[in-house]
């Protein structure tokens, strides 16, 4: 049982030290840096009087969205509409399917919006 705890460890040793000179890499100690700056300063960016409406002419789109269906099954749908819609463009050979493929994504970022911003960013929003 030591042998294989002891081979065990020396292997999760080694895997752990190439991970860290991967992230604290010459090439890479900028953008790690970066993040963990980023990281740092993300709880003070957190906004407690924002409104849907900051988002522009994005909020009729998404109200109408808002209307037919609620809740998590919005979510949910905004998902699978943009996993469709990134599979197309994937695919696509066309311009067409592309632009048509990021049209759904849009659609598909819409329904997501509103249960993002009221679960997640605790934004309260009621739709006129």
């Amino acid at each position: 049982m030591k042998q294989y705890l002891a081979s065990f460890l020396q292997h999760a040793t080694r895997r752990a030290r190439s991970a860290c000179s991967r992230l604290f890499s010459r090439r890479e100690l900028r953008t790690t840096m970066i993040a963990a700056a980023l990281s740092a300063i993300a709880p003070v960016a957190s906004a407690t009087s924002t409104d849907l409406s900051d988002l522009g002419p994005a909020t009729d789109a998404i109200c109408l969205i808002s209307n037919y269906i609620s809740g998590p099954w919005l979510f949910c749908i905004g998902l699978v509409v943009m996993i469709i819609a990134f599979i197309a463009i994937a695919n696509s050979e066309s311009t067409l399917g592309k632009v048509l493929g990021s049209v759904f994504v849009g659609v598909g970022l819409a329904a997501c919006a509103i249960p993002v911003l009221k679960d997640h960013f605790k934004i309260s929003y009621v739709c006129t």
